[in-house]
């Protein structure tokens, strides 16, 4: 009997057991469930809050941002303007300047590591005060026509300047943009570049610079709320007053932030974004990519750039330590801007210190800011005078407040996308640097980055003539992009054999564009295959340089070179060394994409310039810098060896002007 209990009892005992076991399997299956589930909704919730693009916001094209009462007819009138540096007010700056407190003396060997070197501080304010002559640059601010009008209830300042050039060149209008502690200012040595033709460029800029909203000469708002959203939709409302419907703009700092969002809410207005400091501070992927390019930075950025980002840790260092007035100007804009509107001295450290750091980091050791090697003092001071004259500082620096916020970032500017076509210019010194691949998340046709192994945040006024070049190429390439609906894609080339011309041919050049040489029709051309590294390389490119100059504009002579790699190797870069190699030189004709010379892969060009002008060892090319001199009817007249100095051809191209 007890038996038969305990054989019973161990069977109620097993299947209290396979009971037990599977409760506890359908228990783990109902949280393995939820916990698939609860990561599933965890990752639907952070890409839409936070990886999908968001909606383009609604924003109020016609906010009112002046003082109140509204006036019921405002005067939507464009006025003439003269910037003023009034004897009152450069009486009471030179008192200011000669009653100044004693500083500090700064610490030994510190340089600017410290902030703005107090002894080298005396030296600048010494000039502001003796040398610097108010009424000459009055003169000179004015040398290019000012107006003013009322946008939104506000008075905006802006510069507007209209090229005067012959018939048939085409004018189109370009947007500015400064940023801070920049203003107009640091544009005034690049618009002589932008209204004078070129001989590689069929148009001219008529150019409009506009002082932001509480800098300088433009009024600032009487309530909060004036951020970089509400800025782009005053100078879109601007350029409809000035009667552009179309135009493309340039930007850095802050007038990147701002161009960017023009071209994201008026996509149809802005023709193109050119950007000097492209960047996406506040995009949400574009961080993570950087991010996680740390552990494979090849995965995102090309093996001669990674320094400009990785170690990434070093960068963000850096930047946190420049970054000081960031969290100042974000949070107590007015605090600061008190002491920096009664002292002229504490205006002039501040901003000054930003040209000195943020035009090269190194800059910091030395004792004067390395600041006179590129700039000088009256341009700088120039910049200072835009802000006391105006007394603008603290209006300028709201800006930060409303733009590092919760109602400004959620707007998520960085992560909307823009079809608008953009082309950015990489400054080595840039206080940050975003790949192409990153910047491609938003600008859907980011066509260009040129890559300058030198300058940085000022790059208007420390390296104009850089930025101008950069500013006709990227427009070109806009202007081809427009015509085509997309980017330059190949065309079909003529058999070599029976081209008639090298009018018949389409060659690409260095920023990927397919350039078709009837554009060249009426001009003598000399056409060469050129290297970077041959014992060849200097005289030529010398020579050619000087041909060109000598002769582009008064003559019409255009050279085409070919950069090849056929040639003991002399030739080894990549586009972005062969475009930073010519750029560091100088030159001003036409380069083009690498291509074979030689062989069953040569350019059909090259086959055809080979076939109606053989050599004198046969037909194939024999070194870097072989010469062919093409006349107005577009056929090859002349042919010339690497030895022949290009600057001995001139009594040959003379023959055919």
């Amino acid at each position: 009997m007890k038996n038969k209990q305990a054989k019973k009892g161990s069977e109620n005992n097993e299947k209290d057991r396979k009971k037990s076991g599977s409760s506890s399997l359908l228990s783990f299956g109902k949280i393995f469930f939820l916990l698939n589930l609860g990561v599933g909704l965890l990752a639907v919730y952070i890409y839409k809050e936070y990886l999908s693009p968001p909606n383009v916001p609604d924003v109020d094209l016609n906010a009112y941002w002046g003082s109140y009462p509204m006036n019921p007819k405002p005067d939507k009138s464009i006025r003439k303007y003269e910037v003023e540096f009034s004897d009152v007010m450069a009486n009471d700056l030179r008192e200011r300047l000669l009653h100044r407190r004693p500083f500090p003396p700064p610490l030994e060997d510190a340089g600017f590591q410290y902030g703005f070197n107090s002894n080298f501080l005396s030296r600048v304010l010494d000039y502001w005060q003796n040398n610097y002559n108010f009424k000459e640059r009055e003169q000179f601010f004015n040398r290019y026509d000012h107006f003013m009008t009322n946008i939104q209830g506000l008075d905006i300042h802006y510069i507007h300047v209209k090229p005067n050039v012959d018939a048939g060149v085409e004018v189109v209008p370009i947007l500015l943009l400064h940023g801070w502690p920049g203003s107009i200012r640091e544009f005034y040595e690049i618009i002589p570049k932008l209204i004078s033709k070129r001989p590689s460029h069929n148009f001219v800029f008529e150019v409009i610079i506009p002082s932001l909203p509480g800098f300088g000469f433009s009024q600032a708002p009487s309530r909060p709320g004036l951020g970089p959203t509400e800025v782009a939709v005053i100078l879109a409302n601007l350029m409809k007053r000035i009667g552009i419907d179309k135009y493309y703009i340039q930007g850095g700092d802050a007038g990147h932030a701002i161009g960017s969002i023009m071209a994201t809410l008026f996509q149809t207005e802005v023709l193109g974004f050119h950007t000097n400091m492209p960047v996406m501070f506040f995009g949400v992927l574009a961080n993570l990519y950087t991010t996680l390019g740390s552990l494979w930075p090849s995965l995102i950025v090309e093996p001669e750039l990674q320094s400009r980002l990785y170690p990434q840790h070093v960068h963000l260092m850096h930047q946190i330590e420049e970054s000081g007035y960031f969290h100042i100007q974000a949070t107590k804009p007015d605090t600061v801007g008190i002491g920096l509107t009664d002292s002229p001295a504490g205006l002039a450290a501040y901003i000054l210190e930003k040209f000195s750091t943020w035009t090269n980091k190194d800059f910091r050791k030395a004792s004067d800011g390395n600041l006179l090697s590129k700039f000088t003092l009256t341009h700088l001071i120039d910049n200072l005078m835009v802000y006391w004259s105006t007394n603008s500082i603290t209006t300028s620096m709201r800006l930060y407040a409303e733009t590092a916020n919760k109602r400004f970032l959620s707007m998520r500017f960085d992560d909307i996308p823009t079809n608008v076509p953009t082309w950015g210019i990489k400054f080595k010194h840039e206080l940050a640097f975003y790949p192409d691949c990153v910047l491609k998340l938003k600008y859907k046709n980011y066509l260009h980055s040129t890559v300058v192994e030198d300058g940085g945040h000022f790059a208007a006024l420390e390296m104009p003539d850089v930025l101008a070049d950069d500013i006709f190429e990227a427009v070109d390439t806009f202007q081809l992009f427009h015509s085509s609906g997309k980017k330059p894609q190949n065309i079909q080339q003529p058999d070599f054999e029976t081209a008639k011309s090298i009018y018949d041919f389409t060659v690409r050049d260095m920023y990927g564009r397919d350039i078709k040489l009837d554009k060249y029709k009426g001009k003598v051309v000399l056409i060469v295959n050129v290297a970077s590294q041959c014992g060849l390389t200097d005289r030529n490119y010398h020579q050619l340089n000087e041909l060109y100059q000598k002769y582009a504009a008064s003559h019409d002579l255009r050279i085409l070179a070919f950069p090849c790699n056929q040639f003991n190797g002399q030739e080894p870069g990549s586009p972005k060394e062969i475009l930073n190699f010519i750029k560091e030189r100088g030159v001003k004709f036409d380069v083009f994409e690498k291509i074979e010379v030689n062989g069953e892969n040569a350019h059909p060009l090259w086959k055809y310039l080979k076939r109606t002008k053989s050599g004198t060892f046969g037909d194939s090319i024999k070194w870097n810098f072989s010469k062919f001199i093409v006349d107005k009817n577009g056929v090859p007249v002349e042919r010339f060896g690497p030895n022949e100095d290009p600057i001995n051809l001139e009594p040959y191209l003379a023959k055919y002007w």
